[in-house]
């Protein structure tokens, strides 16, 4: 199989932020970084989008999707992590999508991935024919899980009465399962991130995860996110477009092609993925 990786994109308000801005968008500087970065590497973004924001950003995002290769997905429409994947999530997220784009999405993100059994459910009634939800790793606190059990490459989930989609987990650093993501590689700084992803490596079909916010998350003013989580959050203020830049360049180093995920969807399904029963799901 090809290597492929996806840059995904989780649209929503910046993390802790009062105002509730999306500063990638408003801030021209930010913005015409990231829009070159994103070229300069012929990347390609599929941007999970919180629907409720069609209405107050719908140009920003007509205007993103004009100067870089973007898709756009459905990441819930409200962005509530207790209310992450219910009826009125996915129907009210396909309804807002449906009317900004024209067409139904097939993809569906849950907030802080807090995908359940019933959530998978309501998006295989709603014809959704992927999910990118699942953490295939381990992450304490209030919304943490330990999902070590779970694929670190696309699988399959399938209900008994043969409805079925394509679920694509967050990528993890292979062996070590640390996410593959803009925020871990602040956290740990690019020396020791890159020396991981040598040693240890990356599944074929690989997606990188970013938020808005990890490219400017220290300098938010009047940031409500504090302690450990903050501190965490804001490691590397400064460095953040850069190692940004240096993950896409590792990419392209390692033979991966960039892809929509709509691409690879495309490319994986019915390729004999590994089968799990939504019947049995944990």
């Amino acid at each position: 199989m090809k290597k492929l990786a996806c840059v995904t994109l989780d649209m929503e308000p910046d993390y802790g932020d009062p105002e509730k801005k999306i500063r990638l968008l408003e801030n021209p500087e930010y913005f015409e970084r990231y829009v070159s970065i994103i070229n300069k590497y012929n990347a390609k973004v599929t941007m999970f989008t919180v629907t409720q924001l069609f209405d107050s950003y719908g140009d920003l995002f007509r205007k993103l999707a004009e100067r870089i290769p973007l898709e756009f997905s459905v990441h819930s429409h409200t962005h509530d992590p207790h209310n992450a994947c219910t009826l009125d999530e996915v129907r009210n997220s396909q309804a807002a999508y449906e009317k900004f784009r024209g067409v139904k999405p097939i993809g569906y993100r849950a907030p802080i991935g807090r995908i359940d059994k019933e959530g998978l459910g309501h998006l295989l009634d709603h014809d959704f024919a992927y999910d990118a939800s699942v953490y295939s790793s381990i992450r304490p606190g209030k919304f943490g899980y330990f999902n070590l059990h779970m694929p670190n490459s696309p699988f399959q989930v399938q209900r008994s009465d043969g409805r079925s989609l394509v679920e694509f987990p967050f990528t993890s650093i292979e062996t070590i399962r640390i996410v593959f993501a803009l925020s871990y590689a602040k956290l740990l700084g690019w020396g020791a991130y890159s020396l991981l992803l040598k040693l240890f490596g990356l599944p074929e079909i690989t997606l990188l995860l970013s938020h808005p916010y990890d490219f400017y998350f220290g300098s938010i003013p009047n940031n409500t996110v504090n302690g450990l989580e903050g501190f965490a959050m804001a490691r590397n203020t400064g460095r953040e477009f850069g190692i940004f830049e240096k993950l896409l360049g590792s990419l392209q180093k390692q033979g991966y092609t960039f892809a929509h995920l709509s691409e690879v969807y495309q490319d994986v399904k019915g390729t004999g993925l590994k089968n799990f029963s939504l019947e049995t799901w944990k």
